[in-house]
């Protein structure tokens, strides 16, 4: 049987990151931040942000999440994405060896140096990895959930 080890020191850091993150939510006083907060966070998922030309580009890793477990909503310049990783089955404790995947509900907050077109966004999920394309130089407009297509 494989011997895991663990480091107390990342788990510690991991919980200083996690205090100062708090801390700084609750000097935020942006309302659309609430509305995306009214669960608990669990965990954040990893993300790859680029810019072209054209486009903002955000990559979200999602393995084994399904397209309809993932929300994306837009408002004004920021984006939220939110959802939950539920666990597909119960397993006795004493089972597992190692726990590494997160899961519970998870959100991804995103802010643009200025306001986006909400029509502007596109969103596709290929294997397990969220790719969302937000063109540049938007007008302002109402917020708005952002339909998930199957790549």
């Amino acid at each position: 049987m494989a011997k895991f080890t663990r480091n107390p020191w990342l788990e510690i850091q991991a919980m200083k990151d996690e205090i100062v993150e708090m801390m700084e939510e609750t000097h935020n006083d942006n309302p659309g931040a609430l509305l995306a907060r009214e669960r608990p966070v669990h965990f954040k998922p990893v993300a790859d942000v680029y810019e072209t030309t054209e486009n903002y580009v955000i990559q979200v890793e999602f393995s084994g999440l399904e397209k309809d477990a993932v929300t994306i909503e837009v408002l004004g310049n920021e984006m939220w994405i939110y959802g939950e990783r539920r666990q597909e089955k119960e397993v006795n404790c004493s089972a597992y060896h190692a726990l590494e995947r997160s899961y519970g509900p998870f959100a991804r907050q995103f802010v643009f140096p200025e306001a986006i077109d909400a029509c502007g966004v596109r969103a596709v999920m290929h294997q397990g990895l969220l790719t969302i394309t937000v063109l540049k130089k938007g007008t302002v407009q109402q917020g708005r959930r952002i339909e998930i297509q199957q790549g």
